[in-house]
């Protein structure tokens, strides 16, 4: 007797926790949602994370407010997210392969792939190498030349890419050049760096303020540090195309810590994909310099994981690199 009562209360218990989550889902978001941007302002995540959230907040009739938490290459603001309850109002924005893949470089503590739940892919981008106009050099192949015969004098500034940077430094262990290296806070902050002459070259990816200038020829995009096409500039060769052994992969999307319910992913996972094929948002990013597409959460849980698994021989190798 006493055991059937016992599981009636938990069936009715079990039952009025679904009810409740499927109750939470359908007045989701019912207050602000925080978008948690683990890098600084000005650079693409920055930037796009405000552009999206307007439609967001248009769809689903709250705010969506874009909170910038710096550092680490983005570790620092994944984990102030991962610190916040699981119930869908703290949504991290960010390139997440670029995120998973800085511990690695940094030497600290990995994130575990098992904490978050993916809502979906919104965007690649590719990262580019610049140079300015007047350099020495005016491609890759002579860029490659003169550091070869002025070691220790050239400067490279990263847009606050860690896994972009670490594949510049295997350019130079493969080519036996010695360079000097700045990481930066974010894209923006990178673009006004070279742009301010404070590096001789930088690595930033598209849509970027650098891009943007080097669309109107006052920069140079030397090499393009991922495998695909960069807008406006198709003639620059990918490090696939010129025989490297490692590239730059970075995929942007929306990530919640695990545990959070799954009809509200599922409806930030429908929402994202409403606002990526919206005509105004795909306009804007193109004009940009970006490219909008959208995957679903399945597809950008099993993108991340596989691209990273590269990140531990790149480290390896670019540990070679010389700096001065």
């Amino acid at each position: 007797m006493f055991k059937k009562i016992f599981l009636s209360l938990v069936l009715v218990a079990c039952i009025c926790f679904m009810t409740q989550e499927l109750w939470s889902a359908e007045k989701y978001p019912n207050k602000p949602v925080t978008f948690l941007v683990p890098f600084g302002a000005g650079g693409m995540t920055d930037v796009t994370a405000r552009l999206i959230a307007e439609k967001f907040k248009i769809i689903l009739g709250q705010p969506f407010l874009v909170l910038n938490k710096p550092g680490a290459s983005g570790t620092i603001g994944v984990r102030y997210a991962l610190s916040q309850k699981a119930d869908g109002y703290t949504v991290i924005v960010a390139p997440m392969t670029e995120v998973f893949a800085a511990p690695y470089f940094l030497g600290t503590e990995a994130l575990n792939f098992k904490d978050f739940s993916y809502v979906g892919g919104y965007m690649p981008q590719q990262r580019v190498l610049f140079a300015h106009a007047d350099a020495p050099y005016k491609n890759f192949a002579e860029f490659i030349q003169y550091a070869q015969k002025h070691p220790g004098e050239i400067s490279v500034g990263s847009g606050a890419s860690q896994w972009a940077l670490e594949v510049v430094k295997s350019i130079a262990v493969k080519n036996g050049l010695k360079m000097k290296y700045v990481m930066f806070k974010s894209g923006g902050e990178a673009s006004t760096a070279i742009l301010g002459r404070h590096v001789n070259v930088c690595e930033t990816g598209t849509g970027t303020p650098a891009f943007q200038v080097a669309r109107e020829g006052k920069l140079i995009p030397l090499v393009n540090l991922g495998t695909g096409r960069v807008p406006y500039f198709p003639e620059v060769k990918n490090m696939q195309e010129l025989g490297y052994p490692f590239w730059s992969i970075v995929e942007y999307g929306l990530t919640l810590r695990a545990g959070s319910p799954e009809e509200i992913r599922k409806k930030l996972e429908i929402t994202l994909q409403q606002v990526v094929e919206d005509k105004e948002v795909k306009e804007k990013l193109i004009q940009m310099g970006l490219t909008p597409k959208f995957m679903t959460g399945k597809e950008y849980a099993e993108t991340v994981q596989e691209v990273v698994k590269s990140v531990p021989q790149l480290v390896e190798y670019s540990k070679k690199a010389i700096e001065g």
